[in-house]
């Protein structure tokens, strides 16, 4: 039994799919690490920022600061 050959148009629509599949991962993975740095922002840089600020204005280091001069 001999293989049909694919003609043209079968091969490109099979070319296109996988592109499309492709695009549709990189889109996946990237809302992923997206999601993750995100998450890791708001539950753990920023809590950190907050806190180092009500310690900079325990302190009074705000009464240090330079006068602004126009």
């Amino acid at each position: 039994m001999q293989k049909k050959p694919i003609n043209a148009n079968a091969l490109l629509d099979k070319l296109h799919r996988g592109a499309v599949y492709a695009c549709i991962g990189v889109t996946l993975y990237g809302t992923y690490v997206l999601g993750s740095r995100y998450y890791h922002y708001y539950t753990v840089i920023r809590p950190e920022k907050q806190q180092a600020e009500l310690k900079l204005l325990d302190e009074g280091a705000h009464d240090k600061a330079k006068e602004l001069k126009y």
